[in-house]
């Protein structure tokens, strides 16, 4: 034990072989276990696209009592009434269907004929489809398209057909948007999202481009990479603040255990990279201030770049950067022409061209961006689309309830008799309302002792209000995944705290148990946050509040 507390308390201010295992330790354990259930690998790679108006004719061998349809939709996703007939002279509307991007659905349909024909509402991509009498699928469709050309692309990937439906093999929530726009970059089409900047749906697409292959696994696998090197980072972050072990550990740990991030860095979206890239530029700012080595704000800067170039969010914490390195700069005396050009370099000219750059890699998006105007037209118009976002939404929450976790965003959801699967982002209550605590904390401290405080105070609050505080005027609808960003400063915050009272020899208990608290919640809140099937009576117990939907 005597060994153990050692290591864990032993000042390290620099990485040593002890942090390279720890590190590998830790990506390993989260690593291997966040993998888990991510998504399927067995997925439709062929689809058929088709027009608005346009008409499918399914014909089958016998006349059959249909009781339902399963589809899958590729990336323009499925609209189209459904009509039967006895004769194929004369069809009677039996159904509308509407189904979102890269996702299997089932839909009953119940009707009775040996011709079955969609005519679409809009522009259509279909995987698979699959008629059913009873429990047994209906086989040797003939398939005709709009001009009597038979279809081969839409029974073709049987392999694919899975048992149940659920996240494991269907899209869900913004990945319609987000995953779609990584397969189409990966295929060199027409983007569809384009009302955030390209860089984060071109790094989702790199699976998809390398393998050629589409898949939830794949569209999922860069999102939870980003999530695992959060952690990496969070640990890295910690030694440089606090130069033990323990306290880096403990940063890394609380956020592998926290709810929030689990199931936000497992969704096939961009803000895993997003919140990379920010607590990355700190952490290299911080280490530029402690070494006045001009690599570091060098890197501080590239990814403060890459954050831009992600979602705008990216942006917040350019306002925390500024402030601590003019106040280095002031501190130091080094308010120089050198150093301005530093700043101005690193801080505008680098985040301007890697931001324009990830639009000239692929100009194929809302509009064609082949040049500056071009791009610069498209941010008026994403500028425009965002400040007038301001419909109201089940999910929508304010900015300053954020930090209780007060309406969770409920992500995916699907019954099945007595169970249900469901996926929510819900923050870690031990975590996040310790961070609360933390914060208090460290505004007393900061108010009594000013001089005398400890600078790791000052400078996460100012990393925390920079990404938090501009909130405040922005009308547009919001969400709780927009704190997540601040998440990482909140945690490292109170690992100030347990590091404050580490040293006054106060209190030495409490990080354990506020460990062990929260490692209970996150395991009793595994099943919300993971999409695991579970009893539906266990999962309405943990609606703690009356905002907690899922």
């Amino acid at each position: 034990m005597s060994k153990i507390k050692k290591y864990l308390n032993e000042n390290n201010n620099k990485l040593n072989i002890k942090d390279y295992i720890t590190i590998l330790v830790i990506v390993i354990l989260y690593g291997v276990f966040s993998f888990i259930n991510l998504g399927s690998n067995i997925c439709p790679n062929t689809f058929y696209n088709i027009h608005m108006n346009e008409e499918l004719l399914f014909e089958f061998n016998n006349t059959f009592e249909i009781s339902k349809i399963k589809t899958f939709s590729g990336n323009y996703g499925s609209y189209y009434k459904v009509y039967s007939s006895v004769d194929g002279e004369e069809y009677n509307e039996v159904f509308e269907i509407n189904n979102s991007c890269f996702t299997w659905k089932e839909d009953n349909i119940n009707t009775y004929g040996k011709y079955i024909k969609f005519v679409f509402t809009k522009e259509s991509s279909l995987g698979e489809v699959y008629f059913y009498d009873n429990l047994n699928r209906i086989e040797n469709i003939n398939i005709k398209d709009y001009y009597g050309d038979n279809i081969y692309t839409l029974d073709d990937e049987l392999n694919t057909n899975p048992k149940k439906i659920s996240y494991l093999n269907s899209s869900y929530f913004d990945e319609v948007f987000f995953a779609r726009s990584a397969y189409e970059y990966a295929n060199n089409l027409q983007a569809f999202e384009w009302t955030h900047p390209p860089l984060g749906k071109i790094i989702q697409a790199i699976p998809l481009f390398i393998t050629h292959h589409l898949s939830t696994f794949n569209y999922r696998f860069m999102g939870n990479i980003s999530g695992i090197l959060m952690l990496v980072i969070m640990y890295l972050f910690g030694i440089e603040l606090f130069k033990k072990r323990k306290f880096a550990i403990t940063s890394s740990l609380i956020m592998a255990l926290d709810t929030f991030h689990f199931a936000q860095t497992r969704m096939g979206t961009v803000d895993s990279h997003l919140v990379l890239f920010i607590i990355t530029s700190s952490y290299f700012m911080i280490r530029f201030i402690n070494s006045n080595k001009i690599r570091y704000l060098f890197l501080s800067g590239l990814f403060f770049s890459l954050s831009c170039s992600i979602k705008w969010t990216g942006l917040y914490v350019g306002i925390a950067l500024c402030i601590l390195y003019f106040y280095y700069m002031f501190k130091n005396k080094l308010f120089n022409i050198k150093y301005i050009s530093y700043g101005f370099m690193f801080f505008i000219v680098l985040p301007l061209i890697i931001y324009c750059s990830s639009f000239l890699l692929f100009p194929n998006n809302y509009y064609y961006t082949n040049n500056l105007k071009n791009i610069y037209e498209e941010q008026k118009v994403m500028y425009n689309f965002h400040s007038n976002l301001k419909e109201d939404h089940t999910f929508a929450s304010k900015w300053y309830t954020w930090p209780i976790s007060y309406k969770p965003v409920w992500y995916y959801s699907e019954e099945y008799n007595n169970t249900r699967g469901t996926i929510t982002g819900v923050g870690n209550l031990v975590i996040w309302w310790f961070g609360i605590i933390a914060f208090i904390y460290s505004i007393i401290m900061l108010i009594i002792k000013k001089k005398k405080i400890n600078k790791n105070i000052l400078i996460l609050i100012i990393f925390i209000l920079s990404l938090l505080l501009p909130y405040m005027f922005i009308k547009r609808v919001m969400f709780l995944y927009h704190y997540f960003p601040v998440l990482p400063f909140v945690m490292l915050i109170t690992v100030n705290m347990f590091y404050d009272l580490d040293k006054k020899n106060k209190l030495k208990l409490l990080l354990p148990e506020y460990l062990i608290l929260s490692l209970l919640f996150f395991i009793i809140f595994y099943p919300v946050v993971s999409g695991l099937e579970v009893s539906s009576n266990y999962i309405d117990k943990l609606n703690l509040f009356s905002e907690w939907h899922f």
